[in-house]
């Protein structure tokens, strides 16, 4: 299993997120976000969270957020949960966020990419990187794949946590 979990839908409402109980931190935001079966999830952005060309993110967009399933989650509903990395995709794209190996296979093994020559990749603060993609985090955004596991497909642009 993966260690980021995505979180994917419709942001139906943003607003200020409580730091304690008496003030408010106009730095973090809550996005309430539903899913294509009407689900809801709540995402906590922060400014410690990566967003993908820095792009506003606005009630009715649809978004891609991602979160660390080993962090502790309150018990609450709907459920509440801290972003690591944001993506608004472009129609007809996913976003996948893990950990890749020497053949470039998911952590999970349940995706495979190829690079090709119009593959971007960039490290997060938006530098070209031509380094190795093996054992780092990558955010991979990606078109079409395979029903094959691992699913394959050629990555559009891949964005390297270097840390």
């Amino acid at each position: 299993m993966s260690q980021y979990a995505p979180i994917s839908g419709v942001v139906t409402n943003i607003a200020v997120f409580p730091s304690d109980q008496e003030a408010y931190s106009p730095c973090a935001l809550t996005l309430t976000v539903q899913d294509v079966f009407g689900s809801q999830n709540t995402v906590i952005l922060e400014p410690s969270t990566y967003v993908l060309n820095q792009a506003p993110i606005h009630q009715g967009d649809p978004v891609i957020f991602f979160y660390d399933t080993t962090e502790p989650m309150p018990l609450i509903f709907p459920p509440l949960h801290r972003a690591v990395a944001a993506v608004k995709p472009a129609y007809a794209q996913s976003a996948y966020l893990d950990t890749f190996g020497q053949d470039l296979v998911s952590s999970d093994g349940l995706l495979k990419i190829e690079l090709s020559a119009l593959t971007d990749t960039r490290t997060q603060n938006g530098q070209i990187y031509e380094g190795v993609l093996a054992d780092h985090l990558l955010l991979v955004l990606f078109g079409s794949a395979t029903r094959s596991i691992p699913a394959q497909t050629t990555a559009e642009a891949v964005t390297v946590f270097c840390c």
